[in-house]
């Protein structure tokens, strides 16, 4: 009976070292990055880090992604690209071509990220030239890649209406848009917008979700306080 509790013991024990091993090796294995993973991470790479609270709140604040930017320098002064855009590259598209258009005319720039609990948090520039327009894009990511919601955050079609919005550090956000615009043949630096007012939150399936929405016909100028756009009165045109 010794000898056979001994040997019961002694394939017990290595029944136990076995599993130990396996499970290391399982361990290693869910560590190492995945080729996928990788090429995801590097993509991310390709965007700085967000900084919260985020704002875009008037054309100051959209020019700062401009294409281009003045340089400095005590002996003369040089137009430059843009440091803060990244171009994203054509084989980079593949992570945004679900939710946008792929087209000779279009560039997308890589600028902002932010790792939430379930996701990623990215801000993306989306450039059309030959509609001379651009927008700055929310997208939200999940750990593999896999782009899940985007929103239009910020930015201008020239002649047609600007969009500007904030974000809070608890991931509220909303967005103010002017439509229809019509000049005051009175005071040039005023005008008649339609104004539409949104605001979203990140639900738990990691998709934008709209909590409220509001439109009405006013009086703005562009020439507020630190030139953001500011309702002059509620007057109806």
């Amino acid at each position: 009976k010794k000898i056979n509790n001994k040997f019961i013991m002694r394939k017990i024990l290595i029944f136990a070292c076995l599993l130990f091993f396996a499970s290391c090796l399982s361990k290693h294995s869910n560590d190492t990055p995945k080729e996928g993973d990788r090429r995801f991470t590097e993509f991310l790479g390709e965007f700085d880090s967000l900084n919260l609270p985020y704002s875009i709140i008037g054309f100051n604040d959209l020019h700062k992604y401009s294409d281009s930017t003045w340089l400095i320098k005590p002996e003369k002064t040089l137009l430059v690209q843009n440091p803060l855009l990244r171009t994203i590259k054509k084989n980079e598209l593949e992570y945004v071509k679900s939710k946008y258009s792929i087209d000779p005319q279009i560039n997308y720039f890589a600028i902002y990220k932010r790792k939430l609990k379930n996701c990623y948090l990215t801000v993306l520039r989306q450039s059309n030239y030959d509609k001379n327009e651009f927008w700055l894009k929310l997208n939200l990511f999940d750990f593999k890649g896999n782009i899940l919601d985007t929103l239009t955050f910020a930015g201008n079609k020239v002649g047609y209406y600007n969009k500007y919005g904030k974000r809070s550090p608890d991931l509220h956000i909303s967005t103010r848009s002017y439509h229809n615009k019509m000049e005051d043949t009175t005071n040039l630096d005023n005008y008649y917008a339609t104004e539409i007012c949104n605001e979203y939150s990140i639900s738990k399936e990691n998709r934008f979700s709209l909590l409220k929405t509001k439109k009405e016909r006013a009086y703005f100028t562009d020439y507020g306080k630190d030139a953001i756009v500011a309702r002059v009165d509620t007057l109806q045109r």
